[in-house]
């Protein structure tokens, strides 16, 4: 059975710059609400007293029912569809469902020019228009209240944004924007205080993505500078694993895992972590043994230079002894 309930919202509310209506509503409570006998399909009755109970109210199911639902000016004649959507919607409920006391809150947003002008114009309650499996067996509350019939199995379809309530003046947005309506009592300032907390929570998550966008922007410069690291990265895995080292398509951490396992093997580089893998392409890619020696520096080594006495020495040493064999000849013998 479809069934319409309504509510008034309630709750920090703000307009945005392009227009849209954001705000927190109250849409749903448990208790006793009466309804005509032929909204309840029940021509015999004048009027229904209906239990919610909150086990009913507040189960999973019916909770979810309650996210992401479309927003709608008064209650359509049929319910809402991905087929006529497009023909209803002036908004929607977020996905942020939670229970507030004996009610259910959740965010909400208005996207369309007449429905934000007509709730700014005193329009400003909610109706829930939603399925529910009707049990006529009459009884008591556990307050007192006697009930004709019990709703079970809630399941949400659109939220409509009426004249009329059921709920109650606890339900119902504000009149911030006009004092031509009667004024509405204001929300708790500590719910005004949570409410303002998180949408100034959400401006900053949503500046600090902006500046990680920003950073991770792919510039000419770091488009020159990941092509160079790249470059490098492929010269030493080919140098480990060899020229006809596969590595099109893969990342980083996949081209040091597949030069690695060329070298150890497949089996013995399959269960090694990518740190294990990073630490041996890292001594794979190292200079094995000493380095070869460097000519040009051997030779500067053993050049003379001016005015070095070490090297003067060792000139007057070879002088001496290039002439020495000329003292010994004619010298008498020993």
């Amino acid at each position: 059975m479809l069934i319409t309930d309504t509510v008034t919202l309630v709750g920090d509310r703000r307009t945005t710059q392009d227009g849209y209506l954001v705000a927190a509503a109250r849409i749903a409570r448990t208790g006793v609400q009466t309804y005509s006998g032929a909204e309840m399909g029940r021509s015999d009755l004048a009027a229904v007293r209906v239990w919610r109970p909150e086990e009913e109210v507040f189960a999973a199911d019916a909770l979810a029912s309650m996210a992401h639902r479309p927003v709608t000016l008064d209650h359509p004649a049929e319910p809402v569809t991905a087929a006529n959507w497009k023909a209803h919607s002036v908004g929607q409920v977020g996905g942020e469902v939670a229970r507030d006391g004996d009610y259910i809150r959740v965010p909400l947003v208005l996207m369309d020019r007449a429905a934000v002008d007509a709730v700014i114009a005193g329009k400003r309650q909610l109706s829930v228009g939603y399925a529910a499996e009707i049990d006529w067996t009459p009884g008591t509350t556990p307050a007192g209240e006697a009930y004709d019939a019990v709703q079970r199995r809630i399941r949400a379809n659109h939220l409509a944004v009426v004249d009329a309530a059921r709920a109650g003046p606890a339900c119902r947005i504000g009149d911030a924007w006009s004092t031509a309506a009667p004024i509405a009592p204001a929300a708790p300032a500590d719910e005004v205080a949570a409410l303002r907390t998180a949408l100034e929570a959400r401006d900053g998550e949503i500046a600090a993505l902006t500046a990680r966008l920003r950073d991770a922007e792919l510039t000419p410069v770091r488009l020159d500078e990941a092509v160079a690291a790249r470059a490098v990265l492929l010269a030493e895995a080919r140098r480990i694993g060899g020229q006809g080292l596969a590595v099109d398509g893969l990342g980083e951490a996949g081209i040091r895992r597949a030069a690695v396992a060329a070298r150890i093997g497949d089996a013995a580089a399959r269960d090694m972590s990518d740190a294990a893998i990073e630490g041996a392409f890292r001594v794979l890619a190292a200079p094995a043994g000493p380095a070869r020696p460097d000519p040009l520096r051997q030779v500067l080594a053993g050049r003379q230079v001016a005015g070095d006495a070490r090297a003067e020495a060792l000139r007057r040493r070879d002088a001496r002894l290039a002439q020495a064999w000329r003292s010994t000849i004619g010298s008498p013998a020993a």
